[in-house]
């Protein structure tokens, strides 16, 4: 009994004891609070990565739909890299499809560059071949790094195989008659 009666001592004593308080306080709060930082930092990365992109998916598209640029994959590529401006590795992890707009291409996800493969461009345009206009839909898939994978934000996202995440961005135009 002598020795229950010790260990309940001991126990209240460290339970008394106030020494360490904001240090427990500081252990359980500092995970939580370096998880919304980085969380902000991810969300702000990504939020401005999509803007570029969305940016630079337009002013391509307004180009091709003025007849100032040369509607093939490469050329709208070039075009979307120059405009977007801080995307990096543009050329390599950006991906297109520009297909004619109907229901199943407009339902289908847009494919995206895996990095441990060789993905080919999907085009199925010629311009101006058609006697009516047609609707073309340009989809670009932009593969980016987390700026901090596996934690904050980015640990709640999607990822390929390769940990990379998928930003798309959409825009159409009409195909006009030559």
């Amino acid at each position: 009994m002598a020795v229950l009666a010790k260990i309940l001592q001991k126990l209240r004593r460290f339970r008394d004891d106030e020494h360490a308080n904001p240090t427990v306080e500081f252990v359980i709060a500092i995970p939580v609070i370096f998880w919304i930082v980085f969380s902000v930092f991810e969300a702000g990365w990504l939020m401005t990565e999509r803007t570029r992109l969305d940016s630079g998916l337009n002013r391509a598209v307004r180009d091709l739909r003025l007849g100032i640029a040369t509607p093939t994959h490469d050329a709208v590529k070039d075009l979307i890299c120059e405009y977007s401006g801080i995307l990096a590795d543009c050329d390599s992890t950006l991906h297109l499809e520009l297909v004619p707009a109907n229901s199943a291409t407009a339902a289908a996800p847009p494919t995206c560059v895996d990095r441990s493969t060789n993905i080919e461009p999907v085009v199925n345009f010629t311009p101006g071949s058609t006697i009516d206009p047609e609707v073309m839909m340009l989809r670009a898939c932009f593969v980016v790094k987390p700026l901090m994978p596996g934690s904050g934000l980015g640990s709640h996202f999607a990822v390929d195989a390769a940990g990379d995440l998928h930003i798309v961005s959409f825009s159409a135009f009409a195909n006009e008659p030559s």
